[in-house]
């Protein structure tokens, strides 16, 4: 054999060889990009839509068809809470736990608008906090975090690893362990008393919502401030107060009225400061 003859043919065919290597390479890396791309989270905003409640019936059954639990969360951009929390959800660690087992719409509330109708197709009366989340059962649009629900008002100081815990819980529940939540019912003197309070909320939050306006636009009313916090300490408490209920009613569920905590009293409000004018 001659080495340097056969040497001396070598180079084309390891040149062919290695354009095609090259060639496989470079379409590997574009395919793997390509999936990449197709695999990056979705980008969580709330955006106006003038069909919210229909978009929410339509997401609920989606998620009837998938197997999987209705997830709206209702909330606005101006709102470092609802942002906070729409940041979370975009992470590697909740990304999976959303994609498996949530059928996730994000409601804009805008400049506090009227979203009764999509929390009252979950029996619970209004949005009470910015970002408001709500897990639902979707076959029997039974709230399923009713007596947890307080917790995201303050969104973007929870922690990743208690955001991780909490959607996980609610993935793992059994047909038996959500049972309690999908037989809760509302006394009707109490429902009664939390819608007549859902709708005089409703009138606050249209009162602050042209303000609101001008304080994002960097231009913020006097009095403004005042007026949020009054409006504010209302809505947390009525929310705060509806856990408690919930916590007590589910607690008597499972272990019978005798050993159930008391529910709070219907408490009675004094005008708000415009009201009283």
């Amino acid at each position: 054999m001659d080495l340097h003859k056969n040497v001396h043919h070598q180079p084309p065919l390891l040149k062919r060889q290695f354009a095609k290597l090259i060639t496989a390479v470079f379409a590997s890396i574009a395919l793997l990009t390509a999936c990449m791309s197709t695999e990056q989270p979705p980008q969580y905003t709330y955006e106006a839509s003038a069909t919210a409640y229909d978009d929410v019936v339509n997401a609920q059954k989606s998620a009837l068809e998938n197997g999987k639990l209705l997830l709206v969360v209702l909330g606005a951009q101006w709102c470092h809470d609802s942002t906070g929390l729409a940041k979370r959800f975009q992470t590697q660690e909740m990304q999976p736990i959303l994609t498996s087992h949530y059928e996730t719409i994000f409601v804009d509330v805008g400049l506090l608008e009227d979203r009764r109708a999509i929390t009252q197709r979950f029996d619970y009366p209004t949005y009470y906090a910015t970002p408001t989340v709500m897990i639902v059962d979707p076959a029997s649009s039974a709230l399923l975090n009713r007596a947890s629900m307080a917790i995201w008002g303050r969104a973007d100081s929870i922690a990743l690893a208690d955001y991780v815990d909490y959607f996980s819980k609610f993935a793992q529940l059994s047909d038996k362990q959500k049972l309690p939540m999908m037989n809760w019912q509302a006394d009707p003197q109490v429902a009664a008393y939390d819608t007549q309070h859902a709708a005089r909320l409703q009138k606050a939050y249209d009162l602050l919502g042209p303000l609101l306006q001008k304080d994002i636009a960097g231009e913020p009313p006097e009095g403004f401030y005042d007026l949020w916090k009054e409006v504010r300490g209302y809505r947390s408490d009525l929310q705060e107060t509806m856990v408690k209920r919930a916590e007590t009613q589910l607690e008597q569920n499972d272990n019978g009225k005798a050993d159930a905590q008391v529910a709070p009293a219907l408490r009675h409000y004094h005008p708000f400061s415009w009201e009283s004018k």
